[in-house]
This record gives C-alpha cells, sequence and structure tokens, in this order.
C-alpha cells in the first residue's frame, strides 16, 4: 500500500477545527482505524511493521502540530479580542459578568455628548454640573491612528448606595491580600465611540473631570477599576480642589415654617381637644336643669289578718304619702320585735323615717318614755279608699309618662347639639392635624431638596450642602472612583436564610446587596459564597435583594430583630412599586 499525501488540502474551517479539538479522540481513531486495516492484510503486518511505526509516530507529531498551532491561534484571537473589549463593556461577556446592572429598569443610562475631535470640548454633565475637558486631537482608533469628526462621549455618575447597586459596580478592594469595601464620594463612567466602535486616547493625553461631589471630607483616594484584573487600582489621593459653601435656606422662611408648625400643634393638641371637653361639660349641665318628674306612688292594698296602725303624724317628708286619704301602715313580716301590745299603748311621740326600701316602705317610730320602738311598715289602704286613689294614680301616671317623654326629647335634642358641635371641632382637629403633617412634609422635602436631591436638578442651586469638585486626570476610558477603604466586620458570620413576610415563603436571589449604614458602604454576594456575610454588633444594617427580576428588602428593622435573636433566619419584603423609579427605590432603602 502507497501512501498519500494531500498537499493542496483547504484551510480547515472553524467549524472542523472546534470539530477536533479534541486530540486524545484523535490519535485513538487514527490507530483503530489503522489496526483494522493491517489485521486485513498480514503480510503488510509482517513485513511493514517498522513502516507502519513510522508513520503513526509521523502522524502523531503533525497532529500534535496541528493541535498546537490551533490552540495558539485561539488563544491569540481570544486575547486580542479582551484586549478590546474593555472599552465596551455593554456588548461583551467577560465584562457584563463582572460589572452587571442587577435590574435594567434602575439601571443609570448614560448621558451622550458630541465631541469634534479636532477641537476638542468642555462639556457640563446635566445631571449634576460636572465638568468634562477633552483636549483637541486626543482620540485615536485601536490602530492608534488619529482620528478626525465627531466623537460621542458616554457619560454616568453613581453618588450613594442606591447608585453603587443598580449600577453593578463591585465595591471590594483588595489590597496586599487585605479585603476592603470602598465608600464612594463620587464615582463615574466614561466611554467614548466613533461609528459604533471603540476610541482610545493618544498617548500623553488626559481628559479631565471635575467630578461634582455631595461631600466636602477630605478623606478619599481616587481609584481605577481594573475589570480584567476585577479589582479596584489605586491611583492617588484624592484631588479636592475647590469648596464653596452654598447659600442657606432663607432663616425667615425656617422661622416661619416653624412657627406655622408650633402654632398647629398647639390647636390640635391643647386648644380644641379643650372645647370638646367643654361642650360636654356645658351640654351635660344643661340637661342636667330639665325637670325631672318624680313617679306617683302606686297604691297597695291592704292584706287581710294583716296589723296596721293609723297614725296621726306629719308626712311633710314624704309627700307621697300625702297623695292619699285614710292611709295607714301595715306591719312589715321582717319585724321580729312586734307584739300585739303595742297598739295597747298610747305613744307619747310618733315619726316616720326613711325605710330600707325607698318609696316602698318606712320607719314607724314609737316612742313612750325611754321605751322606743322602730318597726318596718308599708303604706296600705282599704275599700273604697283604695279604689279612689287607684283611679288618682292613673291620671298622675299618665301625666308622669307624658313629662317623663318631653324630658327624654329635650335630653335628646341637647345630645344632638353637642355631638354636631363635637363633631365639627374633632373635624377641625383632624384638619389642623393634616396641615401640620403636610407642612412637616414640605419642610422635609425642603429640606431634602436642598441637601440630598441636589444632583438631580443643577448642583450650583444646592441649600443647606457644602459641595466639592474632585479633579480626576483620566487616560484611558472606563469607571473612576473617590473612594475610602474601609476594613470588613469581624464580629459575627452567617450564612442567611430569607423568607418572605406575607408568604413565609424561601427566598433564594441571584444577588444581594449587604448594605453598611454606619460606613455607608455596599457589598454585593452572590449564590456561589452561599450569601455568607459578616457584620458588627453596633451597625446598622439592611440588605437588598434580587430574583427572578424582583426586588426584596430585609430592613434595618428586620435585619435588629434577626440580630437580637441570634438567627440566620431574616425576613424580607417585596418593594415591587419601587422597581421601575430609581428614587423610589432609594426612598425604600431607607438612605
Amino acid at each position: 500500500m502507497s501512501l498519500k499525501f494531500n498537499m493542496d488540502r483547504p484551510p480547515l474551517s472553524d467549524d472542523e477545527i472546534n470539530k477536533h479539538k479534541n486530540f486524545e479522540q484523535l490519535v485513538k481513531q487514527f490507530k483503530q482505524q489503522s489496526l483494522k486495516k493491517a489485521q486485513g492484510d498480514e503480510s503488510w503486518w509482517k513485513n511493514k511493521k517498522i513502516l507502519y511505526t513510522t508513520v503513526i509516530a509521523g502522524i502523531t507529531v503533525v497532529c500534535t502540530i496541528t493541535y498546537l498551532s490551533v490552540i495558539k491561534s485561539s488563544k491569540q484571537n481570544q486575547n486580542k479580542h479582551e484586549t478590546l473589549i474593555t472599552q465596551k463593556t455593554h456588548t461583551t461577556n467577560k465584562q457584563t459578568k463582572f460589572v452587571q446592572a442587577p435590574s435594567k429598569k434602575l439601571a443609570i443610562p448614560y448621558s451622550s455628548y458630541k465631541v469634534n475631535s479636532s477641537q476638542g470640548a468642555v462639556i457640563t454633565h446635566t445631571a449634576s454640573s460636572s465638568k468634562i475637558t477633552v483636549p483637541k486631537n486626543s482620540f485615536v482608533d485601536k490602530k492608534g491612528k488619529q482620528l478626525i469628526g465627531e466623537v460621542t462621549i458616554e457619560y454616568k455618575e453613581m453618588h450613594d448606595i442606591g447608585d453603587v447597586i443598580t449600577s453593578g459596580v463591585p465595591m471590594a478592594y483588595d489590597s496586599a491580600g487585605v479585603r476592603y469595601q470602598l465608600e464612594s464620594a463620587g464615582m463615574f463612567d466614561i466611554r467614548a465611540y466613533q461609528n459604533g466602535e471603540p476610541v482610545f486616547l493618544k498617548s500623553g493625553e488626559e481628559i479631565e473631570v471635575k467630578l461634582a461631589s455631595q461631600t466636602s471630607e477630605d478623606r478619599f483616594n481616587q481609584y481605577y477599576l481594573d475589570t480584567l484584573a476585577k479589582n479596584w487600582q489605586y491611583l492617588k489621593r484624592d484631588d479636592l480642589k475647590s469648596k464653596v459653601q452654598t447659600q442657606k435656606s432663607s432663616p425667615i422662611a425656617q422661622k416661619q415654617s416653624e412657627e406655622k408648625l408650633k402654632q398647629l400643634k398647639r390647636e390640635y393638641s391643647e386648644i380644641i381637644p379643650r372645647k370638646i371637653d367643654s361642650v360636654e361639660k356645658v351640654y351635660t349641665k344643661r340637661a342636667g336643669l330639665l325637670p325631672r318628674p318624680v313617679e306617683p306612688t302606686k297604691p297597695v292594698k291592704a292584706l287581710a289578718g294583716k296589723q296596721t296602725f293609723v297614725i296621726d303624724a306629719s308626712t311633710d317628708d314624704f309627700p307621697e304619702l300625702a297623695a292619699y286619704e285614710n292611709m295607714e301602715f301595715e306591719v312589715g313580716s321582717e319585724n321580729k320585735n312586734y307584739t300585739k301590745e303595742m297598739h295597747e299603748v298610747t305613744w307619747s311621740d310618733v315619726k316616720i323615717l326613711q325605710g330600707p326600701n325607698k318609696g316602698k316602705n318606712y320607719i314607724l317610730q314609737l316612742s313612750y318614755r325611754s321605751r322606743i320602738e322602730k318597726l318596718v311598715v308599708y303604706p296600705v289602704l282599704r275599700g273604697a279608699s283604695f279604689e279612689k286613689a287607684k283611679q288618682l294614680y292613673e291620671v298622675k301616671f299618665d301625666k308622669y309618662e307624658q313629662l317623663l317623654a318631653e324630658r327624654k326629647l329635650k335630653e335628646d335634642r341637647l345630645r344632638a347639639e353637642m355631638q354636631a358641635k363635637q363633631e365639627k371641632y374633632l373635624a377641625e382637629q383632624k384638619q389642623k392635624m393634616e396641615e401640620y403633617e403636610k407642612e412637616k412634609s414640605l419642610q422635609a422635602i425642603r429640606y431634602e431638596v436642598a441637601s440630598q436631591n441636589q444632583l438631580n436638578t443643577n448642583f450650583n442651586s444646592m441649600s443647606d450642602k457644602t459641595k466639592a469638585e474632585r479633579i480626576f486626570r483620566v487616560n484611558r476610558f472606563g469607571i473612576y472612583n473617590s473612594d475610602c477603604p474601609h476594613g470588613q466586620p469581624a464580629a459575627n458570620t452567617v450564612n442567611p436564610i430569607f423568607v418572605l413576610n406575607d408568604k413565609g415563603k424561601f427566598l433564594v436571589p441571584e444577588i444581594i446587596y449587604f448594605i453598611d449604614h454606619n460606613s455607608k458602604t455596599v457589598t454585593s454576594i452572590d449564590r456561589q459564597s452561599a450569601f455568607r456575610l459578616s457584620y458588627d454588633d453596633d451597625k446598622s444594617y439592611s440588605i437588598c435583594l434580587f430574583s427572578q427580576e424582583k426586588i426584596f428588602l430585609c430592613s434595618k428593622k428586620a435585619f435588629n430583630l434577626a440580630r437580637e435573636n441570634k438567627s440566620n433566619k431574616f425576613n424580607v419584603s417585596s418593594i415591587a412599586g419601587s422597581a421601575d423609579n430609581l428614587a423610589d427605590f432609594k426612598k425604600a432603602l431607607e438612605m
């Protein structure tokens, strides 16, 4: 058998190269085919064993060289591609894995500015009044060729924890093997493109960025984010060039607002409650002055066999006894001291006193010299006197019920008037409370606008806040930060379990952001570390979680509760209503 070598075979395609990258499988397949052929030709095997071994070795060398060449070519292409992707983060897989916004809706958009490459420009960032100075003839393409024409600068800033979270920029910093978390005093991302292709800065050229900062504290350093090394690169001590104390809110307006709040609070908490109490007292007194009808005494018929006394004594103290004629007093069965002999005595003094059951019975006090007897007696009538008294009672009772109805009608009218006035005062009180809360909210909003939200409108219109410019010298495009490193907490470490408050279900997020409100740092933690986090006992924390395009929050209160209970179970709540609005999202974070 003669060997044939195809010297003019067309170059291998990428698909063919990838298909045969498994070198071991290729050699194994070749050996099997060769052995099968050799077994079918015994003479060839016996006479050409040396030649076969030589061919195998030769083919092995050729395959090895080919395989290594393919791998080397692939690595060179990959390294070349990785070099280019450092400019265009939003179109490369490697970059987006390291810097990736957890929510597309909340991601801070880039602002685009057009710059004539030959002329340069000074750009004022519309969101914060930061200034970007671009020197002329400073742009080149990937081959180092000078660019002419218009270049697009893409720029955005991050200033607080909410911005950091929504940007997806990691804030961990590794320095000499020691891990820190960075507190930002202002961060920006700057890119440049022409016709969709990344643009580079000419060697020796720098873009000056005067970053508007919300703090004037002089304790920050400048860093550049190396996305290939996946770490922040220290540049230098922060250049805090200028500090300007902005105009404070008008003291007159502030005093007027405080006086208004004071008066509103006094009205709803002191003045109106006194009016409500006064109305009740006045109407209670007026109701008490209404004539109160007296129910007539119902006549009682004397029982047969019961002993009675017919007395001639004054009944001035008991007008009800004078209502009927021929009244007698029947001795009650509860008397243990009664004897018939008492009817034989001529008593020198007889008095009628109030009995134990008012309006029903009386005390008959009989006196003779030093002897005094007291009997419980009941007023009764006999025969015609009872019938006459009964008729008179019915007339009096009808009159009594009429007077009683009239009194009740007047009482109801007074009560309705009192309630109407009280409801009026209560409505006024509620109105004053609402005015108070509204004025208080407006005052808080005015302060918030003055102290925290100035970067959303115009940096020069800030109030009650010191502003500063942090000067950066940009010699390559990417992400820059003014940061202060903080050490990692060491007191406690926990692998948290997250539970939904409203449903009691466990939640496994894609990524969490652990917020330290004291140091103003945020740590991004993914599933690979089982969300393991460390915290100190004397600091305030919260956790923001992202799961399946939804946002959840373990609030400061919920975190503190779990910490006090020494539990790894953390209750979280959905903040879905804040998922489409950056301002609401920041508010939900308790910033």
